[in-house]
């Protein structure tokens, strides 16, 4: 029953922030569109903290763009069996390669989490891709694969 709860966070939050991506805004010109992309697995399993354990993502960052959002992230992470559901807010995005994107982000209050999530090139339709994700904390490895990731608006 729990690790329901905890996964209707992240497709909650994927489902609201789809909808405010892909919402035109109001008289915006093509120049002022944002490159952003989005991270989300749930159901993932990996060793983080010394535990087996299930883990997910949904992250969501402003890659390029004219605002003052650019090259943030925000989002949520969770560990199951380390009883770790966290919202991130402190993220960066780097754009390694064409195509290939590398977040970085830390929980904003407890610092319980400290991860860089990185894609293998090139994003495909669906959950179609994979995301290795490397932790300083909670300490651990793991690759997910079916994950999602999405790139929209006009790259730089």
């Amino acid at each position: 029953m729990r690790i329901r709860h905890l996964l209707r966070l992240p497709i909650a939050a994927a489902v609201a922030m789809t909808v405010a991506i892909t919402a035109p805004a109001g008289g915006a010109q093509a120049a002022n569109n944002s490159e952003q992309v989005v991270f989300s697995k749930t159901g993932a399993f990996g060793n983080f903290g010394g535990r087996n354990t299930p883990f997910g993502f949904w992250i969501w960052c402003e890659a390029s763009s004219a605002n003052p959002y650019q090259r943030q992230c925000n989002g949520s992470m969770y560990f199951y069996a380390l009883g770790i559901p966290k919202h991130v807010i402190d993220g960066s995005i780097t754009e390694l390669a064409d195509g290939q994107y590398q977040i970085h982000v830390v929980s904003s209050k407890d610092s319980s989490i400290d991860c860089t999530l990185t894609n293998t090139p090139p994003p495909q339709s669906g959950p179609n891709n994979t995301i290795n994700v490397s932790c300083s904390t909670p300490s651990g490895s793991a690759t997910a694969t079916s994950a999602v990731v999405n790139v929209t608006g006009p790259s730089s």
